[in-house]
């Protein structure tokens, strides 16, 4: 049998008519198929547990969805396979992947994610996290009313780089402490995708032990504008001057004002530090 778990918020709310589809391609392949919202299951974990052995489960959504999934199961002996089909407005963690299968196994690929602790609690990320203006316009994204889009997401991007105020920070890298003046903003990358398809660390290899640590500092906001543009593409990491990447396993925080913070796109409110472990 197959479970379908999709997250009805998904697609601007139109993730149903996905599903559909895909029900009927399953069962047209002579496969017994059963549909279930994820966001209505007490205990995914324990959900996933008691379905058979040779079951496969395949979830439907985007990144916040994957997100939502791994600290669902997180400690959990999960032994059933777990499929993904895109059906998100994200999926930078499909994008990442590289197997071009309609539905894609993902087991493999959350197993030893790192981890972002703040505010006092833990989770793991699967692309991810970081403080700053790009948290900022995750914030204002999530927080809006209009339905998700490109045109949506320039709108809000435009409003954070015309409002945001970067403040200095001190991180620590593997033990080693700096501190940067006129912080934009911090990430740590599993990955090359973040935002949506935006190549924020294109040396990035997912299932390595290491991560990117990417930070933004000093740059004149005009010039902002013209940099933001060609993350896209990658090629933000010419601009060394403002550009900063480290390779390491563990990085600590201590930004100079309360601001945002974002993890696999989902925005938190009132953070100054972070801790990340891989």
């Amino acid at each position: 049998m197959d479970i379908i778990l999709y997250n009805p918020l998904s697609r601007n709310g139109k993730s149903q008519g996905i599903v559909d589809e895909l029900v009927v391609k399953l069962q047209s392949e002579g496969r017994e198929t059963a549909v279930h919202s994820i966001l209505e299951i007490p205990s995914v974990a324990n959900f996933i547990q008691s379905v058979e052995k040779e079951d496969r489960v395949i979830i439907l959504g985007g990144d916040g969805t994957l997100h939502h999934l791994v600290n669902s199961i997180r400690g959990y002996d999960i032994t059933q396979p777990i499929y993904v089909l895109k059906a998100g407005t994200g999926n930078d963690f499909i994008r990442s992947i590289p197997s071009k299968e309609h539905l894609i196994q993902i087991n493999d690929y959350i197993q030893d994610l790192p981890k972002v602790t703040v505010n006092g609690e833990e989770s793991l990320f699967l692309n991810g996290t970081g403080i700053g203006v790009d948290a900022y316009v995750c914030h204002l994204v999530n927080t809006s009313t209009k339905k998700k889009s490109a045109a949506n997401y320039f709108k809000n991007a435009l409003k954070a780089f015309l409002t945001y105020k970067p403040s200095d920070a001190t991180v620590t890298i593997d033990g080693v402490t700096k501190t940067y003046k006129k912080v934009w903003f911090i990430l740590a990358a599993n990955s090359v995708y973040m935002g949506g398809g935006m190549k924020f660390s294109p040396s990035s290899v997912r299932g390595d032990d290491l991560l990117e640590f990417l930070i933004i500092h000093r740059v004149p906001r005009f010039v902002l504008f013209l940099i933001f543009p060609t993350i896209y593409f990658g090629k933000h990491v010419w601009f060394k001057r403002w550009v900063t990447i480290i390779q390491g396993k563990t990085m600590d925080v201590s930004y100079g004002k309360v601001s945002f913070l974002q993890k696999d796109g989902e925005s938190v409110n009132h953070v100054q530090s972070m801790h990340i472990q891989r």
